[in-house]
């Protein structure tokens, strides 16, 4: 038996994120914790996004780990290797290892002194052989797993990632902190992997492969066992399969178990399913997080959507039938004119979703979209943490750089100030959740006012 240290590092604060809005449970390593646990070592979670990464010292010295466990995402990258180095400053006996999405996508970014072992994919095997190997000094090859000791090289780089029940009470001093948008405290449940769709932005169906789905009556086992009121699901789109949802009304009526639920769905999947919704909604579903995209149907065509302008409408009338919220995510395109964002800010107007967030586009290098886009990155392809939210990567076509921010300010600050949010906010979530809203939208338009004046220098 082993000690692990499980640490989520803090929020780098140089980065655009969207913390003050979105700050989930460490869903990963809570399943990290589970499979360590299972198999019989100690094991003691931290979660730096919910207290001071200043308290590492303390925790070094009180639980004196074996190994200490970073998981990690594209904006953490730095911080990662910064904890994983005052790991091996206090003790270099101290085995380091790293997971989470970023080493999936870019292994090669922990590729360094301080991290003995990098994650491609984690299943309860691979980790079983990694801490038997730690235990004996061995030195074997790992699916999934790469090492220090044979200079990070291997020809079994990944393996099938495997389901696992999150271990919830290791990050139970944390869970009152957890927030989706208003919704506070929440819990994380993912009922499926994979997706059916091939949009030309998203890496999603890269990293996790064709759409799987859990038993509905397992997935409805462990909602019951969450006390938070709120959970969110956070498949790619919970709405694909009629006959699951028609059970997952059943067996939530059966138990009796009321929640409120937040989802992802396609505009696809809610239109074939319009009839589930009534059902749907007295069963607690409130939200779902929607792909809208564009105000244009060039623009879903470019993306590789199917669904047109008028489909999204009728979606989103769909859900405001039933109470359903609809919160709308959407791409803005390097190539949009100023006729481009007035035309996008007329269609919001019109569409009227309740809750509505912006990202600019993202051609990542596992997406088709990275070759089209690769001659006029601001920021080159290994600056990972630039590609996270809220940077603009894509050199404007029709306008410069400083004229494109103010173009995304002048969407944005009344797109998420305007009647129909104001009204479902407060009619939604309480007065402190409301009050953190408004302050992490204003954070993030300082990072855009401040970026308007940047200079990017292009790649």
């Amino acid at each position: 038996m082993m000690k692990v240290l499980l640490i989520r590092p803090h929020i780098n604060k140089k980065i655009t994120t969207v913390k003050k809005f979105m700050f989930g449970e460490p869903l990963g390593i809570e399943c990290v914790s589970a499979i360590l646990k299972e198999q019989g070592h100690e094991v003691l979670l931290v979660d730096f996004m919910a207290e001071s990464k200043n308290h590492l010292k303390k925790y070094m010295k009180n639980f004196q780990p074996d190994v200490v466990g970073l998981t990690s995402q594209c904006s953490d990258i730095t911080n990662v290797i910064y904890l994983a180095r005052k790991v091996k400053e206090m003790n270099p006996k101290i085995t380091v290892i790293v997971g989470g999405i970023q080493a999936t996508i870019t292994p090669e970014a922990y590729f360094n002194r301080y991290v003995d072992y990098v994650f491609k994919s984690t299943t309860r095997e691979n980790y079983r052989l990694l801490m038997e190997q730690i235990a004996n000094g061995g030195d074997e090859e790992i699916m999934g797993i790469f090492s220090k000791k044979r200079q990070y090289q291997s020809t079994l780089e990944s393996c099938q990632n495997e389901y696992v029940k999150p271990d919830r009470e290791a990050s139970s001093k944390y869970r009152k902190k957890y927030k989706y948008g208003g919704f506070q405290p929440y819990a994380t449940i993912q009922t499926s992997y994979g997706c059916r769709n091939h949009c030309t932005f998203c890496i999603r169906r890269k990293l996790e492969g064709k759409l799987t789905e859990r038993d509905i009556e397992e997935v409805v086992n462990d909602i019951q066992e969450i006390k938070e009121d709120t959970v969110m699901i956070c498949d790619s789109d919970f709405l694909i399969n009629e006959q699951r949802l028609v059970r997952f009304c059943e067996l939530l009526e059966e138990k009796k178990i009321q929640k409120t639920y937040i989802c992802y769905g396609s505009v696809n999947s809610i239109l074939e399913k319009e009839v589930l919704f009534k059902r749907l909604s007295a069963n607690g579903v409130k939200a779902v997080i929607v792909g809208l995209e564009s105000f244009s149907d060039a623009f879903l065509k470019s993306y590789n959507k199917s669904a047109t302008l008028d489909d999204n409408l009728r979606a989103v009338q769909v859900l405001r039938n039933e109470g359903i919220a609809t919160w709308g995510t959407f791409i803005l395109h390097p190539d949009f004119s100023k006729e481009d964002f007035k035309n996008f800010k007329r269609y919001l107007r019109y569409l009227k979703p309740e809750m509505i967030s912006f990202t600019p586009l993202v051609p990542h290098f596992l997406t088709p979209l990275y070759k089209q886009y690769e001659d006029r990155l601001i920021y080159p392809r290994d600056d990972y943490e630039k590609w996270s939210f809220g940077d603009v990567i894509v050199y404007p076509s029709k306008m410069s750089l400083r004229r494109y921010y103010f173009e995304v300010l002048n969407l944005g600050v009344p797109a998420n100030f305007n009647l129909c949010t104001i009204r479902y906010c407060l009619r939604t979530f309480k007065f402190r959740q409301n009050l953190g809203l408004m302050f992490g939208f204003d954070q993030i338009l300082k990072v855009y006012i401040k970026n308007m004046f940047k200079k990017g220098k292009k790649v």
